[in-house]
């Protein structure tokens, strides 16, 4: 049988390189907030010929500097009494946020659900302004139209980072 040859591997890390503190510094902290959905779910026909309804979402920063939108390309599209789950989480918004250890911030971010049409403009179903605080706790909210006809179930969540 013949003999195996292993090659020893290199040090690919820096000198003095540490893994021990996070490089904002003893006397910050480091947030990410993040804003996912959960669920989306229509009772109505949205659409002018009755077949399904296409959906997006649009969220927008404090400073309206920061904007997304979800999906980036294309919609979402439901029929009359359908939702919309995913196995995977679907990230809306995301944002890194630095701040002094003892103290407070709130960060506010809108959210917009609109429905697509090809003849019309776009219409916004439902809209709200969260506020979210650093650090909270992960909450669950729901981001519904004034009849109650779509809905969409949204976690929202600021959990203390090292990167």
């Amino acid at each position: 049988m013949p003999r195996r040859m292993y090659v020893k591997g290199k040090k690919t890390h820096a000198k003095g390189e540490n893994f021990d503190k996070d490089n904002v510094g003893e006397e910050r902290e480091r947030f990410q907030i993040a804003i996912d959905l959960m669920s989306l779910k229509t009772i109505k026909d949205y659409d002018i010929a009755g077949w399904i309804g296409e959906f997006y979402i649009k969220c927008d920063g404090e400073d309206k500097l920061l904007k997304s939108r979800f999906p980036d390309h294309g919609v979402i599209k439901l029929a009359k009494h359908q939702t919309f789950t995913s196995k995977a989480d679907m990230t809306l918004w995301s944002q890194f946020e630095t701040i002094l250890i003892n103290e407070e911030k709130t960060v506010k971010v809108e959210v917009e659900l609109r429905e697509k049409d090809h003849l019309k403009k776009d219409q916004v179903i439902a809209k709200e302004e969260y506020e979210i605080k650093l650090p909270q706790q992960t909450k669950y909210v729901i981001l519904q139209d004034k009849n109650e006809n779509t809905k969409a179930k949204l976690r929202i969540q600021s959990t203390r980072t090292r990167y």
